[in-house]
């Protein structure tokens, strides 16, 4: 969280969906209630899977993104889980993503 103040919750979802790590920073109001985070980490995880079928061909993926209308997501494959940010839309979507795979390579 400490790449921009925008960046409203990182958190690290394992294969199943589940949240096995990280929350949302200290004073944001969360935008749904826990049944919709699930539902998210479910979503997120199966379209992850979905597009490793396409690593071969494409290689693989680095981080996807999603700039949605009040939010936007980015999910970066670690080894067998997903880290999930999301943020403010006004963060800066050109250096985010490398600054995030930046600090996962270390």
């Amino acid at each position: 969280m400490g790449i921009d103040t925008r960046i409203r919750f990182v958190g690290m979802i394992d294969q199943d969906g589940k949240l096995v790590g990280g929350g949302m920073r200290s004073g944001i109001k969360p935008m749904g209630d826990k049944k919709d985070d699930e539902s998210l980490y479910c979503g997120i995880v199966t379209r992850a899977k979905m597009r490793q079928g396409f690593d071969s061909v494409l290689g693989r993926v680095s981080f996807a993104m999603s700039y949605r209308e009040k939010v936007v997501i980015m999910s970066f494959p670690v080894k067998d889980n997903l880290l999930l940010l999301s943020a403010e839309k006004e963060i800066d979507l050109s250096a985010t993503p490398f600054k995030v795979l930046e600090l996962l390579r270390h």
